[in-house]
């Protein structure tokens, strides 16, 4: 895990962006990393009828709020870069009403986009404004690295990141840490159990293809640990009884 998110951090030094690992600092990443892996509305819809299929409403709950909705939310940042001499390069913000503000140009409604969807759609709206632009786009996902991790708070993460590299991004599970119980939350409810997790981390699965969003909160939970004192003297107890009980017997 530590070798893929060096190797993810020196992709977006040698392009000329810093990823920073700090809570909520100015984070930021590069555009410029396409094609994107994200998940097409096609392939969500195929995902959907196959969970629909197996029973499972949790999964298919998030795919359809995602079809519905789409996958941006106000507070998102947007690294966008566009090539040519009209050119630009900056991270933009999802404002209210979940519309993008692009410089020198009206707003642009991400209402129902999803991530797959968003540089076509850039690409077709700024193309009002500049001839034949070339468009590029790295969606960041802000989401809360809580529970064993060396830096827990939130931070902002490049949405087609593999699970296992956005906790490195936190330093990485901390001593106590047990990767086995690693779970998701949304506003309180968890929306990718301990086993679901597992399969993430195994497969090398990304933010987008967890149906994940902004303000989720992914925890990492410790191992099991014994409280020896206690144990200890339980035991020591046990045996004077044995020890007092064999008396009286005898």
């Amino acid at each position: 895990m530590k070798s893929n998110a060096l190797s993810y951090s020196i992709a977006l030094t040698a392009l000329g962006v810093s990823l920073a690992t700090t809570p909520l600092a100015a984070q930021t990443a590069v555009a410029g990393q396409e094609p994107h892996n994200f998940e097409t509305r096609a392939a969500l819809q195929s995902q959907l009828t196959s969970v629909e299929a197996k029973g499972d409403k949790s999964a298919a709950a998030l795919i359809q709020y995602r079809l519905d909705h789409g996958d941006f939310r106000e507070g998102d940042r947007i690294v966008v870069k566009v090539q040519g001499a009209a050119g630009f390069t900056d991270t933009l913000i999802v404002r209210s009403g979940n519309r993008l503000q692009l410089p020198q140009m009206a707003d642009l409604s991400l209402d129902q986009v999803l991530r797959s969807e968003l540089s076509s759609r850039l690409t077709a709206f700024i193309g009002g404004y500049v001839r034949n632009p070339v468009v590029q786009a790295t969606p960041l996902l802000r989401v809360g690295l809580l529970g064993s991790v060396a830096h827990p708070g939130y931070y902002y993460v490049p949405a087609d990141l593999p699970l296992n590299d956005v906790l490195m991004l936190a330093g990485g599970p901390t001593a106590d840490a047990d990767l086995a119980k690693v779970s998701v939350r949304r506003m309180g409810q968890i929306v990718m159990n301990e086993s679901s997790s597992r399969t993430a981390l195994s497969e090398g699965l990304s933010m987008d293809s967890l149906n994940l969003q902004a303000g989720d909160e992914i925890s990492v939970g410790e191992q099991r640990r014994f409280n020896w004192p206690v144990i200890v003297s339980s035991a020591t107890a046990i045996l004077g009884l044995l020890v007092v009980y064999s008396q009286v017997h005898h």
